[in-house]
């Protein structure tokens, strides 16, 4: 997997180079799905604990809890870090679809 996310990194200085010079923005969740097939299987990515975050996730969204005990500066920085990827996954997907629904 160390190739997949050097690959993954070199995707990452190509958007960010590409969004200075450029009218037209990408993200970096935009790039790695485009590209994924091309350099790996998507189901590298499927992990038990991705999956996991992902339910957790939703699940406190839906219920309004905290995923752990206490206020938002108790919560661990890597949680906080997963949930921004997977609220702008999320977005992604969501913003795909309703665009297939009106085509």
């Amino acid at each position: 997997m160390d190739d997949v996310w050097y690959v993954i990194g070199l995707l990452k200085q190509e958007v960010e180079e590409h969004n200075k010079t450029n009218k037209r923005q990408f993200t970096l969740e935009q790039a790695i799905l485009s590209h994924i097939p091309f350099f790996c299987c998507p189901n590298h990515f499927l992990s038990r604990e991705y999956q996991q975050d992902i339910q957790r996730y939703l699940y406190c969204k839906k219920m309004s809890v905290a995923p752990y005990p206490g206020s938002f500066g108790d919560q661990p920085k890597n949680w906080i870090s997963k949930c921004n990827i997977i609220e702008n996954m999320l977005n992604y997907v969501e913003q795909k679809q309703t665009i297939n629904q009106n085509e």
